[in-house]
C-alpha cells in the first residue's frame, strides 16, 4: 500500500479537481488529497475559555452536536465489541463532549482529545469532563502507551494532515486487544461518485457535492479516503479490521449542506422539506465506519 503521508508530499502534477476551496490530488493509486497542509505550530495545553461566546455554544448545540442519533449510532458501535462499564476511552477530536458524556453515563471512565479552546472549555464546564489540549502525536501521550480499551476518531481522520501518523499514534495508547473506532466521509459513497460524475461531465463547472468534501482552509478535509485504503491503513498500523462498512450520515443539519450548495436562504427555506422527504425514502450512504482490534 502507499504511504499516504509521503504523497502529501509529490503534488508536481496538475490537480485533477479544481474545486472553489481546494485543488485536490490524485495519486496513481486513487489516493485523493488537496494541496494544503494545516501550520504546526505549538499549542498551549492550557484551556482557554474566554473564547466561549453565545454564539459559539449555539454552534456547538445546534449544529456540531444537533443529531442524537449518531451520538446513539456510536455508542452502540462500541457496545457490539464489548461491555462499556469500567473501560478506558479516549476520544480524539472530542468536539463539545456529547459523545465522551454518554459514554461516561453508561461507566465508562473518559478522557477527551480537542484543540479548540472554546470546544474543549465547553466540554469541561458543560459535561464535567477530563479534556486534554494535547494533540495525539505530542510527546504527552507517551506515557499513556497501552492504556486505553477503546479510541476514538469520529469525523477526525479527514482532518488531519497525516492520516497515517495520526492512527499510529492512536494505536500506541490502545490497550492489546483495545478497539479503536473512525467514522468519516467515504469516497466510494454516492456523494463523491456524482460530484466526480458532474465534475467530469461539466468540464469542471458543477462540482456540486465536491465542494463540500474538500477545503484547503485550517482544518478543514484534507483526504477523503476509499474502504480499501481505510482497511490498508489499518492493516499497516496492526489493527485487525473486525467491520468496515458504508452508512447513512450527515454530521450537520441539511440546511447546512443546501446553504453551501445554493447560498440562498429562501430557497434553503423551500427544499428542506423536500429534502428531510428524500432522505427517508433514500437513505443514501455516504459515510464509512470502520472498527480495528489491536492485535
Amino acid at each position: 500500500m502507499e504511504n499516504l503521508d509521503e504523497l502529501k508530499h509529490k503534488t508536481d502534477g496538475k490537480p485533477k479537481y479544481k474545486l472553489s476551496g481546494a485543488n485536490v490530488f490524485v495519486s496513481p493509486n486513487g489516493f485523493h488529497y488537496v494541496d494544503a497542509l494545516d501550520a504546526v505550530t505549538e499549542i498551549s495545553p492550557i484551556i482557554d475559555g474566554s473564547g466561549l461566546t453565545d454564539e459559539e455554544i449555539k454552534y456547538i448545540e445546534k449544529s456540531l452536536q444537533s443529531n442524537p442519533e449518531r451520538i446513539e449510532n456510536q455508542v452502540n458501535a462500541i457496545k457490539r465489541h464489548l461491555d462499556i462499564k469500567d473501560k478506558r476511552v479516549l476520544d480524539i477530536g472530542c468536539g463539545g463532549g456529547l459523545f465522551l458524556s454518554k459514554m461516561k453515563a453508561e461507566g465508562a471512565k473518559v478522557i477527551g482529545i480537542e484543540l479548540s479552546d472554546s470546544r474543549a472549555y465547553y466540554a469541561q464546564t458543560k459535561h464535567g469532563l477530563d479534556i486534554t489540549k494535547r494533540p495525539i502525536e505530542d510527546s504527552y501521550w507517551e506515557s499513556f502507551i497501552n492504556t486505553f480499551d477503546v479510541v476514538t476518531l469520529w469525523d477526525v481522520i479527514e482532518h488531519v494532515n497525516y492520516p497515517l501518523t495520526t492512527l499510529k499514534h492512536a494505536v500506541k495508547v490502545l490497550k492489546p486487544n483495545g478497539i479503536l473506532l473512525i467514522d468519516t466521509p467515504c469516497r466510494d459513497a454516492f456523494y463523491h461518485r456524482f460530484g466526480e460524475f458532474t465534475y467530469k461531465i461539466s468540464g469542471g463547472r458543477f462540482p456540486t457535492f465536491l465542494n463540500a468534501m474538500y477545503s484547503s482552509k485550517p482544518f478543514g478535509h484534507k483526504q477523503i479516503l476509499s474502504l480499501d485504503e481505510m482497511k490498508g491503513l489499518f492493516e499497516s498500523v496492526g489493527l485487525e479490521v473486525l467491520e468496515l462498512e458504508t452508512f447513512h450520515e450527515l454530521s450537520f443539519p441539511y440546511s447546512f449542506y443546501l446553504k453551501k450548495f445554493f447560498r440562498s436562504d429562501v430557497l434553503v427555506k423551500i427544499l428542506l422539506p423536500l429534502v428531510h422527504i428524500f432522505f427517508v425514502i433514500f437513505p443514501i450512504r455516504n459515510k464509512m465506519l470502520a472498527i480495528g482490534k489491536k492485535k
